[in-house]
Formats: C-alpha cells, sequence, structure tokens
C-alpha cells in the first residue's frame, strides 16, 4: 500500500511538506519554510547547526532520513543513508516557502526539480539568496519527463506561475496515481500552461491542491460561473508601456526578481517608448540566465564593476546619470535598496510596486517601507498581480481533473475548496497519513470529508 504523510503546510500558506512512501521509497515534496514569522533575524543561526535550529522552530520538520546523521542525532531521528528505503525530494517551484529549507538536507540527498528551476536555483546560489547553502545533489527534469526511483515514477508537468520553471507532478505508485498542482495560475501570460496540466491529469486518484486565493473572507466557490479579475501579465504590461510613454520623470520598479518573464517582456516594450530599463545586479543575473539576447542596463550608484557574472558586460548607468536624465530611464530596484530612493526622490515621477517586497500589510515591513515612501515625496502606485489562481480557477481545474479524492491545503481556509467532479475531498491534520490502496483513500477519523452526494 502507499502511504501520504502530511507534516505541515495545510491550514498555512508556506512550508508544504508531504512525504509518498510505498514498500520501496519515499518521495518528499515540497521542502519549504512553514512558521517563517518564528526567524528573526537579530538572532542569526548557529553555523554547522541551521538544519537543527529550524527544526527546533518549527520552521522544518524532524523527518526521518534526509539530514546528515550529526543533525539527525541531535534531534533523535535517523539521518541520510540510515533507512531501509531510498529518499528523495521533489520541488515544484523556486519560492522560499516551497524550496527553502533544501540547504538544510545532507547534501547527498536526490532531489529533481524542472530544468529551469534548477537553472535559477544555481543563480540564486551565485548571487548569495539561498538560505544555509547551495544543495548539491541538483537533478533537473524537462517538462514532460519522467524519472523512477523504486516503485515511484515521478513525471514533471509544467505549470504557469510567476516564478520561471514551475510545475506540478503525476506520482504514479503501484496503488495508484497522485497529481500535486505546486503554485498556479490563470492571469499570467501562459494560462494554456495551467490548463494542459489539468487534462495531463485528468482521472488521477488523488489531486492535491494549493489554495491560496480562498484563505481570507468566505468563498462560495461552487456558485462561480467564470473569473473575477481583470487584472492579468498582459494588462500589466500595458500599463507599463503606458507610464514609459507618459511619466515625465524617473519610473521605479519593485519587481519580484524571480519573474524573470515579466522583466524580459519589460525589455522590448520600455525601449521600444525611448526609455532604457536598468536592473539591479541580481535582477540583471538571473534575465541574463534565461534571455541571453535582452539588452538592459545595470544599476550601480558610483560606478564601478558589475558583481553579476553573467551580466558583467552589460552598461552600467550611475547615480548621475538618473539624475542628469531621469525621463531617459526606468529602474527596477529592490526593497533592500530602498534608501537609495533618498538620492532619487527629486527626479522619481511614479514607484510601481509590483510584487516586489514587502508584498503586503501581514508584513511588519510593509508599513515601515510605504512610510519611508511618504517621508521622502515618492508617489507610488500598487499595481501587483499575486501569483495564485483565483477561486474559480481553482475550482475549475478540480473539475477538470476530477479526482476521485481531493486533498486541498496550503490555504488558511482549505475547506472552502469544493467541486461536484471530487469523489470526496479530505482535510488532513498535521501527521495525519492517508493510505492510498487500489486507487481509493483511506483516513483516520479525525480527518475532515466532505462528498457532494451527501449533500445534495
Amino acid at each position: 500500500m502507499t502511504k501520504m504523510k502530511f507534516y505541515s503546510g495545510l491550514k498555512e500558506i508556506g512550508g508544504t511538506v508531504i512525504g509518498v512512501e510505498t514498500d520501496k521509497a519515499i518521495c518528499l515534496f515540497d521542502f519549504g519554510f512553514a512558521y517563517a514569522d518564528r526567524i528573526d533575524s537579530k538572532v542569526p543561526l548557529r553555523k554547522g547547526l541551521e538544519a537543527y535550529d529550524y527544526v527546533k522552530l518549527g520552521v522544518l520538520n524532524a523527518i526521518d532520513g534526509i539530514y546528515e546523521p550529526e543533525i539527525a542525532n541531535k534531534l533523535e531521528i535517523k539521518g541520510y543513508g540510515e533507512t531501509d528505503k531510498e529518499i528523495f525530494v521533489i520541488i515544484s517551484h523556486m519560492h522560499i516557502d516551497h524550496m527553502g529549507g533544501l540547504g538544510a538536507l545532507d547534501q547527498r540527498m536526490p532531489v529533481y526539480m524542472s530544468r529551469e528551476s534548477a537553472i535559477l536555483y544555481h543563480e540564486l546560489g551565485v548571487m548569495n539568496e539561498l538560505e544555509i547553502r547551495e544543495h548539491e545533489n541538483i537533478i533537473p527534469v524537462d517538462y514532460d519527463g519522467s524519472f523512477t526511483v523504486g516503485d515511484i515514477t515521478v513525471t514533471c508537468v509544467q505549470v504557469d506561475h510567476d516564478v520561471i520553471g514551475a510545475c506540478g507532478f503525476m506520482i504514479a505508485t503501484p496503488d495508484g496515481n497522485i497529481c500535486y498542482t505546486g503554485d498556479y495560475r490563470y492571469h499570467g501570460y501562459h494560462p494554456e500552461i495551467s490548463a494542459a496540466f489539468a487534462q495531463k491529469c485528468k482521472g488521477a486518484d488523488v489531486m492535491i491542491s494549493e489554495g491560496v486565493t480562498i484563505s481570507h473572507g468566505d468563498v462560495d466557490v461552487l456558485s462561480l460561473e467564470g473569473p473575477a479579475r481583470e487584472t492579468s501579465e498582459l494588462t500589466l504590461l500595458d500599463k507599463m508601456k503606458e507610464y514609459a510613454k507618459t511619466e515625465q520623470g524617473l519610473i521605479v520598479i519593485n519587481n519580484y526578481n524571480r519573474n524573470v518573464e515579466r522583466v524580459h517582456n519589460f525589455v522590448s516594450a520600455i525601449r521600444e517608448s525611448g526609455r532604457e530599463l536598468v536592473l539591479s545586479p541580481v535582477q540583471a543575473e538571473y534575465v541574463a540566465a534565461f534571455y541571453k539576447e535582452d539588452r538592459f542596463s545595470v544599476y550601480m550608484p558610483e560606478g564601478g564593476e558589475i558583481n553579476a557574472p553573467l551580466a558583467r558586460n552589460c552598461q552600467v548607468v550611475t547615480r548621475k546619470m538618473l539624475l542628469d536624465n531621469p525621463s531617459g530611464y526606468v529602474l527596477q530596484q529592490d526593497y533592500k535598496d530602498s534608501y537609495e530612493l533618498f538620492e532619487l526622490a527629486g527626479v522619481i515621477s511614479v514607484y510601481l510596486h509590483m510584487d516586489g517586497a514587502p508584498l503586503g500589510d501581514y508584513d511588519p515591513s510593509f508599513a515601515k517601507f510605504y512610510d519611508l515612501l511618504s517621508v521622502a515625496g515618492i508617489n507610488v502606485v500598487r499595481c501587483g498581480l499575486g501569483g495564485h489562481a483565483e477561486p474559480y480557477y481553482l475550482r475549475k481545474q478540480v473539475d477538470d481533473i476530477a479526482p476521485r479524492t481531493l486533498i486541498p491545503l496550503h490555504s488558511f481556509r482549505p475547506e472552502q475548496l469544493l467541486s461536484k467532479k471530487a469523489g470526496k475531498i479530505i482535510l488532513p491534520n498535521v501527521n495525519d497519513t492517508i493510505v492510498l490502496d487500489n486507487g481509493e483513500c483511506y483516513y483516520d477519523n479525525s480527518a475532515w470529508c466532505w462528498s457532494y452526494c451527501k449533500h445534495e
């Protein structure tokens, strides 16, 4: 039989960790951070004990067979190589709540991800944007490609999300097929990719789905007849073109820097308006890794050498150049560089906050940041899109796949994701185990279960 154990990420947004165990192997997905607000940047993790500290904080889970033996011994669990089954990890995409814990794993642990995610992961390491360290044993998988460990076969199926390389998985075991959506959206550049995911996973025995957009407020997903949102990556691109043509001064954008496709599309649109897009070294490195043909400049306030290997030959734009010709540029800037705004405030026409940190008022840094913008006298416009499917598409994805069992999670209100096409819906509790046998799920009575036929 196949056992699915749910370690974390059930009624929260972040830290999804699920184990699928068969007679011969154990597959873990994803491996990001939970309860990240317990991490205080003023209290550094102890060098060499980072994995132990994260587990004790509740940010990572105490799981047999994944950590270095010395750390596992301190945690009183088994270390890597000390279990009787092969263990491997699959990662859906490069967001910290899905992959932030990779640096804590034993370096021998096989970690599979899409080929594009593997490229971005390495670049995150190059630019020092990973936690602890870069994991060594990363195995890239092509979209629609499959691999087998023991008696588990995994197929990497692409989805559209606000980070390059995003995918979900079809996990085949001797007892049934499990579909994991990862995070996805329908308002990006490629809604057809998310639609194709549903067709490729149609008829799965189990569907494990994200539910971020049903987290706040009551949502009757069964009554929704169509999408409600009018904004998309394409409307944002049009808005960027309009700002570039009509604003008289410097335009600053705060973009989520792992959404490299958005920046790629901005490059030509901004150039057509007569402006030059100027990127931070980090953003420039990520874009250059995927779009070698793009031509942009890199911001170095005082000049100097660009500390991004793939962008080293780009044109440098200095602070003086922006001050002398503000209408000639669009500057991309990360939140961590916000104090540079004091130098540029006098020539900034508009600051476009589009999905870069801090993301929202739930983040303590958000209010502080907007106070900073106010003090500096900077005109700010929020035009972020988010990266998650709206409620209508969450339900439609389930309808199209029509699984025998739906398990919604990665949401503060997962119980709101309902579908008449799912045979039944189960909401497990943390550390619950659901057994999959001949395509059917068997679960402890403490788990919440919903069946449409029982509610007609």
